[in-house]
Order: structure tokens, then C-alpha cells, then sequence
């Protein structure tokens, strides 16, 4: 859905509310000119079940264009 070029995930055992909090950063071509708002949504359509279930607690979002991610990347 998202063709991530890059995709790193953190998981951190149960949070307070009992599921995992999850760092993720996501690099996409989809993301080129999409506002930020809207690349999160993206991505939280993707884990939609996981955060309605409660199996996804906290889930905090980076998502980059490739041109983003190479300019993060070489400072």
C-alpha cells in the first residue's frame, strides 16, 4: 500500500493500556507531496486493526520522502 523503501520499527513491550508502543519511520515515494497529517493517516490505516484491537497502543509515526530521509541521513 505504502511501497516503503525504508522501514524501521521499534516495539516496546506492553504500555499502560496493555498493548505495545511501537516507534516506526516509513520512507515512501507515496509521500511526496502529501502534507504530513495526511502521511500519517496513511499510515494508520495500515495498523487500523492492530490500534482498534488494542494489540497497537501508542504509535508514533516518521514518514519521509526518500529525499527526506537522505537529507536525515548525511547531517
Amino acid at each position: 500500500v505504502l511501497e516503503a523503501v525504508h522501514i524501521e520499527c521499534a516495539i516496546e513491550g506492553e504500555g499502560c493500556g496493555g498493548g505495545a508502543k511501537v516507534d516506526l519511520k516509513v520512507v515512501s515515494t507515496k509521500f511526496e507531496g502529501v502534507k504530513l497529517l495526511q502521511r500519517h493517516q496513511m499510515v494508520n490505516d495500515v495498523f487500523k486493526e492492530d490500534l482498534n484491537s488494542n494489540r497497537i497502543h501508542a504509535l508514533t509515526i516518521k514518514a519521509w520522502t526518500p529525499e527526506q530521509y537522505e537529507k536525515k541521513m548525511n547531517k
